[in-house]
C-alpha cells in the first residue's frame, strides 16, 4: 500500500534549501516528493499518515557506538556524572545486596572532575571487602577494582603489564587498582558473561532508546560476540535498526577464513570494517602525544606499533575490509595516517574513530588519503576543559570539524554511546555551539572550528551512509532512497540559533516507512 506523509516540511538533505510538504512511500522507499495533491495523482490506493505540522528529516546515524555496551550499562551501575562519595555509595548499596560470589559492575566515573584526586583500591575495599568491583571509567580506556577482583583474577604486585597495558602501581611496587588499555583484559575476561537473555534485552533496549533519538542506524564497534548476539536476535524477533559492524581485528583472521569481506550481510546488518586502537584515551592520559602532557608530562601509551599497525592496515585493505582505528592524541592520528598513506586502499573507506586532536600540518591529509573522520562532537565540550589542562594551546587543533570539511573531509558524526548520550541533538549543538548544553552562557570553545546546522546534519545523515558505503540508498530523502526519516517538532534548519535544540524534540521515528519510535 502506497503511503502519502503531508503536513509537514521535509527537507531532502540532498541540496541546501530543498524542502517538500508531502512525500509518497512504496515499498519502504520514497516515490516521490511534492505536494499532498500533485501525490494524490500518482498513489494507488494511498493510505494518508498527517505529521502534525512537524518536520521531517533524514533519519540519524550514529556512526560511533557500542550498541551491547549501552544496553548492558543500563543495566549496571551508572556512574556518570557522580562523585567520588556517590559513587562509592552506588558500590556499598550493591555489595550489601549482591549474591555472594556476583561481580560488581558500573562505568561512567570520571575522576577528573574528583577533588580527591585519582581512585584507589582501599577506597572500594571500605565499602565492598567481599565481592570483586570493577568500575570501568567513562572513557572506556581504565577500569578501577578492588582487592577481592585483584585476587579473583591472580593480579599482584608481581604481575607484569601486559603489552600496550598499565597495572598502574605506587612507590612501593603496590598495586593501585587502576588498570588502563590492555591490563583491563586481565580483569575483563574474568567477569561471567552475559546470559543469552540479558544480551537480548541489552540489544532490545539500546535498539529502543536509538529510536527515541531519531537514529534509523548505528555503526557498531562490537566485540567478537556482537556479530553472533545480532544475529541471534535477529532470528527471534525484527531488528528495526540498521546495524554496520565494525569486527574487532583479534577478528581478522577468523573473517578471511570464512570469507567475510566489506559489506557481508544485507542493510540491517552488515560487517563492514576492522577496528583496532592507535592509542588510549585523555582522560587516563594514555592518549599518545608528540609532546608531554602539561603538569603531568608523559607521552600517553600507543597500543599498538607502527609495524603492528602497518600490517593490519596492509592485511585488512587487500581483503577488502576498511579500517576503523582508534586514535586520539596527535602522535596517535599521525601514526594512523603515516600507516594509511603506505600501505591503505585509498577506494575503501578507510576511518579514523574519534580524531580529537591532530597536529595543524595533518588536517589536510584526511581529504587527500580519503579518510573518513568518525567524530563524536557531543564529547567536544566535555572535554574542553580537561583538554585545555593536559594539552594547553594545542586544544586549538581539538575537534576541528571546520578545518577538516574545508579540506573536503567527509565527517561522520556519532555519540560513542555509552562513553557518552546518544542523543543527537545534544550532538548537533555541540558541533554548532562548541560549548555544553547546560552552559549556554560560556563562550564558545575554539568557535572558528564550530559548523552550521546544515553541516552537522549532514554529518549525521548522509555522513554516516556515506562512511558505510551506503550513500546510494540512504542518508537523503529523495526518489528512489530509503524511507529512513526522523520527525522533529522545530524547523532547526531555519533557525538563527543552535539554542533552537533545546525546544526541539523528536515526534516520530521511521524505517523503510514503518513507525519504530512515536513519542
Amino acid at each position: 500500500m502506497d503511503k502519502i506523509f503531508y503536513n509537514t516540511r521535509v527537507y531532502t538533505l540532498a541540496e541546501p534549501g530543498a524542502w517538500a510538504s508531502a512525500f509518497l512511500v512504496r515499498d519502504g522507499r520514497i516515490a516521490a516528493l511534492g505536494t499532498r495533491d500533485s501525490l494524490e495523482a500518482v498513489a494507488y490506493r494511498p493510505r494518508y499518515i498527517d505529521l502534525g505540522g512537524n518536520f521531517t528529516y533524514p533519519g540519524f546515524t550514529d556512526a560511533h557506538v557500542h550498541l551491547i555496551g549501552l544496553g548492558l550499562q543500563l543495566q549496571s551501575l551508572q556512574l556518570q556524572g557522580l562523585s567520588l562519595a556517590e559513587v562509592l555509595g552506588k558500590v556499598k548499596a550493591s555489595a550489601e545486596q549482591a549474591p555472594a560470589g556476583s561481580w560488581i559492575i558500573g562505568r561512567g566515573f570520571n575522576f577528573n572532575n574528583w577533588p580527591e584526586g585519582r581512585p584507589h583500591k582501599a577506597w572500594l575495599d571500605e565499602v565492598a571487602p567481599l565481592a570483586p568491583v570493577a568500575l570501568t571509567a567513562k572513557d572506556g580506556h581504565l577500569m578501577w577494582v578492588n582487592s577481592a577482583a585483584l585476587q579473583a583474577c591472580g593480579i599482584t604486585s608481581e604481575t607484569p603489564n601486559p603489552k600496550h597495558g598499565l597495572i598502574e602501581r605506587d612507590s612501593s611496587g603496590e598495586t593501585t587498582g587502576l588498570l588502563m588499555e590492555n591490563a583491563i583484559s586481565l580483569v575483563a575476561g574474568k567477569i561471567p558473561p552475559p546470559s543469552p537473555k540479558l544480551r537480548e534485552k541489552a540489544i532490545k533496549d539500546a535498539v529502543d532508546l536509538f529510536h527515541s533519538y531519531g537514529i534509523v542506524a548505528v555503526h557498531d564497534m562490537g566485540d567478537e560476540h556482537a556479530l553472533s548476539a545480532l544475529q541471534q536476535y535477529r532470528e527471534g524477533r525484527d531488528l528495526t535498526l540498521k546495524v554496520w559492524l565494525a569486527i574487532p581485528a583479534a577478528s581478522l583472521s577468523h573473517a578471511k577464513g570464512m570469507g567475510i569481506r566489506g559489506g557481508f550481510g544485507d542493510r540491517f546488518l552488515r560487517v563492514g570494517a576492522v577496528k583496532d586502537f592507535a592509542d588510549g584515551a585523555l582522560g587516563a592520559r594514555t592518549a599518545w602525544m608528540l609532546d608531554p602532557y602539561e603538569g603531568e608530562g608523559g607521552y600517553g601509551l600507543p597500543t599498538l606499533s607502527l609495524e603492528e599497525l602497518s600490517a593490519l592496515v596492509r592485511e585488512a585493505n587487500r581483503w577488502g575490509l576498511p579500517v576503523a582505528v582508534h586514535a586520539i592524541g596527535d602522535a596517535g592520528n599521525r601514526a594512523v595516517l603515516d600507516a594509511l598513506a603506505a600501505h591503505g586502499d585509498k577506494g575503501l573507506r578507510n576511518r579514523i574513530e574519534h580524531v580529537q586532536l591532530l597536529n595543524s600540518a595533518d588536517i589536510p591529509r584526511l581529504a587527500e588519503l580519503n579518510i573518513v573522520a568518525s567524530m563524536q562532537p557531543i564529547q567536544c565540550p566535555q572535554d574542553r576543559y580537561m583538554a585545555d589542562r593536559y594539552w594547553g594551546g594545542r586544544s586549538r587543533w581539538a575537534y576541528p570539524f571546520q578545518s577538516l570539511l574545508r579540506q573536503g573531509t567527509h565527517l561522520a558524526f556519532g555519540s560513542d554511546a555509552p562513553v557518552e548520550e546518544a542523543d543527537v541533538l545534544k550532538g548537533m549543538y555541540s558541533a554548532v555551539a562548541r560549548k555544553r548544553w547546560d552552559e549556554p552562557e560560556t563562550e564558545p570553545w575554539y568557535g572558528e572550528e564550530a559548523v552550521s546546522m546544515w553541516d552537522a546534519l549532514r554529518a549525521f545523515t548522509y555522513g554516516g551512509a556515506y562512511a558505510a558505503g551506503e550513500e546510494d540508498y540512504r542518508g537523503v530523502l529523495a526518489p528512489g532512497m530509503l524511507a529512513d526519516f526522523t520527525v522533529l517538532t522545530q524547523d532547526i534548519l531555519a533557525a538563527g540559533s543552535p539554542e533552537i535544540l533545546k525546544e526541539t524534540r523528536v515526534a516520530a521515528t521511521f524505517v523503510e516507512g514503518e513507525c519504530v519510535y512515536e513519542r
